[in-house]
């Protein structure tokens, strides 16, 4: 008889979750699996049983939903990622398939970028928001979708909604941060993807997995370099510090269950 633990991820972006999820649903039943849309309509399937949940996945997910499964016992989990190669990444994973004259420099495509973001997306979370990303008017959206927008005007619109709902966080938020991941059951760290993801599917019950990151991550238009690694620790100082400390908490976890 399988247990009634609730194994519940945060994803947050460029953290390998993709594979991740990937993995599990793969290895599991699938009436054990759920995967959260918008919590406010519904799940991405109306047509499942809680009381066979094991796990719910996606970006949809946040601190509090287990109150949704009476009787489980919630083991939230999440990946970080050094915060300079989490940037890289979003780069490279964001132009890979731009023809190289639409290709904005990373210098340029940096500056527009949020800062200290983890930490904006963990105190999110915990305060139980499903989503870490900024709400735009519905009509808005639909007009975007439908006009390729040029550089210029996107960085202007992500400035002129910045005004309104700033990104800058604090060292209460910060702290804010850590607070989640210490409930977390286990923390992983993506550059430890391999003994990590070991350590979790065992903890999970889920045997006869090997780590491989997906070869759609293999293209690359820069590769992260001394200066980019110190102006992304110098400019994220909130997100550095949570790497640190996620760093730390991955090693107790780790120990006290060995």
């Amino acid at each position: 008889m399988k247990d009634n633990k609730l194994w519940i991820f945060i994803h947050a972006p460029r953290t390998g979750g993709t594979s991740l999820i990937t993995y599990i649903k793969q290895s599991v039943p699938k009436e054990e699996v759920i995967i959260p849309s918008n919590i406010r309509y519904g799940f991405e399937s109306s047509d499942f049983d809680k009381k066979k949940a094991r796990f719910i996945l996606g970006h949809a997910t946040y601190y509090g939903i287990h109150q949704e499964f009476p009787g489980k016992k919630p083991m939230y989990f999440t990946f970080l990622r050094d915060p300079a190669e989490r940037i890289v990444s979003f780069y490279n994973e964001k132009f890979k398939n731009y023809p190289q004259s639409e290709i904005v420099p990373f210098e340029k495509w940096y500056k527009s970028q949020p800062k200290n973001e983890l930490v904006r997306f963990y105190n999110l979370k915990l305060q139980g928001s499903e989503s870490s990303h900024i709400k735009i008017p519905r009509i808005l959206a639909f007009f975007l979708k439908f006009i390729r927008i040029g550089y210029k005007m996107s960085n202007f619109l992500q400035s002129s909604i910045r005004k309104i709902h700033p990104y800058s966080q604090t060292d209460k938020d910060l702290e804010n941060a850590k607070r989640f991941l210490k409930k977390c059951h286990f923390v992983a760290i993506i550059e430890n993807s391999k003994e990590d993801s070991k350590f979790l599917f065992k903890l999970m019950g889920i045997k006869g997995i090997k780590w491989e990151r997906s070869s759609t991550y293999s293209k690359k238009i820069i590769e992260i370099n001394k200066k980019i690694r110190e102006m992304v620790y110098r400019d994220n100082p909130l997100d550095y510090k949570l790497y640190k400390y996620a760093l730390e908490l991955n090693n107790i976890i780790k120990k006290r269950h060995k």
